[in-house]
């Protein structure tokens, strides 16, 4: 099927790749801006971009693209690079390993485990509804920290 597109289309497509990130990153808790950017830097054929082009091409104010890039380089998720003679930053998503994907996930199970068994920790009824839910979280939390070590360790045991 998308063979058949044309060149204008391959890159509409892309551009709605973008925009759906944007939307799916606003409803996982982040920024809408957040989600552009990074789609805008993973998703289009161009993988650099300057500041002045992503501001263009996502038709955003400089200070949230400001904002927003200083969050992304901060949280490790976008890269700048310069060139020789180039005054301008240009900025890429930033690329892991699977290894480094596997441990950010391994840190986001860590986190939301804390805060869960915190929380059972100080529920009087440990039988009452909400006990019982947050218990099924810790228990769907410790399969995928399983699931996660399997995969670790049938397919990366060559990886470097």
């Amino acid at each position: 099927m998308q063979e058949n597109l044309t060149e204008e289309e391959r890159i509409s497509k892309q551009r709605e790749l973008v925009e759906s990130l944007g939307m799916f990153t606003n409803r996982s808790g982040g920024t809408a801006l957040a989600g552009r950017i990074l789609g805008l830097l993973s998703f289009m054929d161009k993988e650099e971009y300057t500041f002045e082009e992503i501001v263009d091409e996502l038709k955003i104010s400089k200070s949230s693209a400001s904002t927003t890039l200083n969050h992304l380089l901060d949280s490790d998720k976008v890269e700048y690079i310069t060139y020789a003679g180039d005054r301008k930053r240009y900025f890429r998503i930033k690329i892991n390993t699977r290894r480094q994907f596997l441990q950010a996930m391994r840190n986001h199970i860590a986190k939301v485990e804390k805060i869960n068994r915190a929380a059972i920790e100080l529920k009087k009824d440990k039988e009452s509804r909400t006990s019982k839910n947050i218990q099924a979280m810790i228990e769907g939390l410790d399969f995928w920290k399983r699931e996660i070590d399997n995969y670790e360790k049938e397919f990366l045991s060559d990886e470097i």
